[in-house]
């Protein structure tokens, strides 16, 4: 299965010498338009702070904007790498046994994450993550921009925007033609980490003045990470694995191969101001194979360390997951002034993966076994959100009304079995419901919202009520293979809140802006926390059907100013959360793991970000989080510390020649080491800091040339002392065994070649 690293990267780097040589000779046959070079006082949009598009520094709320040319500059073509410069937000990458293949299991914002974080594409959700799962849906080829909201944001967004949202919104037909009739573009682009490649192109056309469509196809193809700094014999936790059987080293990941490929469709028909339809397609197809070799060799027991007398030969694991959006967005856009706009989005967005492996062994009794492990997860979406704008005057204060309907129907299925095979005897024995089996569910959501943005003043000061009335409904669907406890036995869940937020900004002096936020949030149980029952040989996964929501109620204050030249922002941020649910409690003096409330959480911290721009041609950036936990299990308990990494940020010098139409970027990236967890045994992730280089060449008129090298330099300060560990500095960290260690990331190089025509 694992293919040779050299003719991937020699095919890609040739193709990009190629398109390079013949770039000149390109711009003269085709048309562009060259974008103005962005000035200090311009700032990203937001959609998510107030649905309504305003500059983030408008607006009393923490978000970042990641906008489509930063991804393809510097080469952001996952969910890790792009939160790598953005503090206070990380994204795990997991290399665990339930789910080897390397991906990511959601965002984490100010120590809040999993599904605690909502996760868009297009307004749309993406599914939730389940403990033998993944969440990582995302893919960047068709990119106008990510928006990050930190905090709570449950009135707009819905109410398990528990601890923020994560928002992807992919381009248009108007992104390609920008007023002309017909427009497009290409990339190729690699990366040396994971001798990943990737071609992909986009085409729009209009059609008279009322149509206009686009079609995008993306292929890209990949391997796993190359560390150049995790250690084959693990460090000072040593290495468990039979390196002399052929297993991986504890300083390598497992050989994989990824295949992916995105595919996108816009239609657009506006046939007068009033009116837009449109209707889209969205698809992602993502395969991953690996050859799970760090478990070959003799098996050793868990529990007492020994070996069992089983020996692992091969073993082939194999993933297949998809996304897929069915859009259709009507716009009306009213003469009568009552209603400024109506917005209304009708999706239908089906997501899951498959799951396999295959095991070859020799049991401890000698027998020749092969082992076949199947399961499959799918979160199928019917979704309708009907935004309203009114925009009207009470007196000297001007309101701006955002009010709708917000509401889903979710089905969710979870199926597992596992075939063992006896090639010695012949005996074919089934397991089906294992792992964390739980029970089939179907939700719906159904929520009505209303915020006013109301100007004083003169549009000095600025107060935003909202309200979110959400309910919530959760239908179990056992099927034969679930198993029942006797009192714990799957029920309909239904609960409902009345959720608030007040938001106030003020404008003083010089470009000064003071700004504050209260926001709350709550988040119902899953299925899998509700209702997973697998009783075990040595232990049972018991049902958790009385489980209370989860809840948050969040604080921040922060201070502003932009000048012609530069700007700051400091924010300080509280949040509280009541109810907060922990994985695989084992309840003492018994061999149960179940789910259930911690009593309390609390998180808090301070960010900082700057600009500064020092000539016309040189900018100073930088951005800093310091963020610190806590949480106490009953209320007689004593408090004990979060995994918060207490200090990460970075600092960007940009040069930038538009004459010669060059870029340059040196970024620096760190973060202080975590000190202080609940148990010697708990993650605790070390320190960094590394530097990153890119350069942007125009090269003609309708072709960029993208490169970067990442971690050009990297200093970790000293190991980490856990398992998993994840972070801007690393690539992947180990699996299962709590004394494996693989910290490390990769000397990258990447590089890119855009054209536009």
């Amino acid at each position: 299965m694992k293919r040779s690293r050299l003719p991937d990267a020699l095919r890609t780097t040739t193709a990009l010498a190629l398109m390079t040589i013949c770039a000149p000779a390109m711009a003269q046959q085709i048309e562009t338009q060259t974008p103005e070079p962005e000035t200090m006082s311009l700032a990203p949009v937001t959609l998510l702070a107030d649905r309504q598009g305003t500059s983030t520094r408008e607006v009393p709320a923490s978000v970042t904007v990641i906008d489509g040319e930063e991804i393809r500059a510097r080469g952001l073509d996952d969910m890790q790498e792009l939160v790598r410069y953005t503090p206070g937000v990380t994204v795990q990458r997991q290399t665990t046994a339930t789910d080897p293949f390397n991906t990511f299991g959601g965002f984490t914002i100010r120590g809040v994450g999993g599904n605690r974080v909502q996760m868009l594409i297009d307004g749309s959700r993406v599914p939730e993550r389940i403990t033998d799962g993944t969440r990582d849906y995302l893919d960047f080829a068709f990119t106008k921009q990510v928006e990050i909201a930190k905090g709570p944001s449950s009135v707009l967004w819905g109410a398990d925007a528990l601890g923020g949202v994560v928002a992807v919104e992919t381009i248009d037909p108007e992104d390609l033609l920008q007023g002309r009739d017909s427009g497009g573009m290409a990339r190729m682009a690699y990366d040396s980490l994971n001798d990943g490649s990737s071609i992909s192109g986009a085409f729009a056309q209009r059609f008279g003045n009322d149509w206009s469509i686009m079609a995008g196809l993306s292929r890209s193809a990949a391997h796993e990470a190359e560390l150049s700094n995790a250690r084959n014999d693990g460090g000072i936790y040593g290495c468990p694995r039979n390196v002399e059987y052929g297993a991986t080293p504890c300083g390598e990941l497992n050989p994989t191969d990824t295949d992916a490929t995105h595919a996108i469709a816009k239609a657009v028909w506006k046939p007068s101001d009033e009116h837009r339809l449109e209707l889209s397609f969205d698809w992602l197809d993502r395969k991953t194979e690996v050859q799970y070799d760090n478990t070959l060799g003799p098996v050793y027991s868990t529990m007492t360390g020994l070996p069992t007398g089983e020996v692992n030969h091969n073993y082939d694991r194999d993933l297949d997951m998809t996304r897929k959006r069915f859009g259709l967005e009507y716009v009306w856009t009213p003469e009568n002034r009552l209603v400024d706009e109506v917005r209304t989005t009708l999706a239908y967005t089906p997501s899951g993966y498959d799951r396999s492996g295959k095991k070859w062994s020799t049991s401890s009794a000698g027998d020749q076994m092969i082992t076949r492990d199947y399961l499959g997860y799918d979160e199928d979406f019917v979704e309708l959100d009907i935004q309203a704008t009114s925009r009207f005057e009470t007196g000297s204060a001007k309101h701006t009304v955002t009010w709708g309907f917000d509401g889903d129907h979710t089905k969710t299925d979870y199926s597992r079995l596992d075939v063992a095979s006896n090639l010695t005897t012949g005996d074919v024995t089934e397991t089906p419901a294992g792992g964390f089996n739980f029970a089939n569910a179907d939700t719906r959501r159904a929520d009505i919202y209303v915020q006013d943005q109301i100007s004083l003043l003169g549009g000095a000061l600025e107060i935003t009520p909202g309200l979110r009335y959400a309910t919530y409904k959760i239908d179990p669907r056992p099927n034969g293979d679930y198993q029942v406890i006797d009192g714990a036995e799957p029920r309909i869940r239904e609960d409902e809140k009345l959720l608030k937020s007040l938001g106030a900004l003020y404008r003083f002096g010089d470009g000064w802006q003071v700004w504050g936020h209260y926001g709350e949030g709550f988040k119902m149980p899953t299925a899998q926390q509700l209702y997973t029952s697998v009783p075990g040989a040595f232990f049972d996964m018991t049902p958790a059907p009385d489980l209370k929501p989860e809840e948050v109620k969040s604080i921040e204050f922060g201070l502003r100013r932009e000048t012609a030249r530069g700007y700051f922002g400091l924010t300080a941020f509280n949040a509280d959360y009541d109810n907060f649910i922990q994985s695989f409690y084992n309840p003492p003096g018994t061999s149960d793991y179940t789910y259930r409330n911690l009593s309390e959480m609390r998180v808090w911290g301070l960010e900082f970000e700057a600009a500064y721009e020092i000539s016309d041609t040189l900018r100073l950036t930088g951005a800093a989080s310091w963020q610190k936990g806590d949480q106490r299990v009953d209320p007689d308990a004593e408090e004990t510390p979060t995994t918060l990494p207490p200090l990460s940020g970075n600092v960007a010098l940009s040069w930038d020649t538009p004459q010669d139409g060059l870029t340059v970027d040196v970024v620096g990236v760190f973060a202080s080491s975590v000190k202080y967890v609940e148990s010697e045994d708990n993650f605790k992730p070390a320190g960094y800091g590394l530097i990153d280089t890119y350069a942007r060449w125009q090269v003609a008129e309708n072709a960029v040339l993208n490169m970067g090298v990442r971690n050009l330099f990297d200093k970790r300060y000293f190991e980490a002392s856990a398992a998993t560990y994840s972070s801007a500095a690393s690539t992947s960290v180990a699996a299962s065994n709590p004394i494996e260690l693989q910290t490390g990331a990769g000397r990258a190089f990447t590089a890119s070649l855009d054209f536009t025509f």
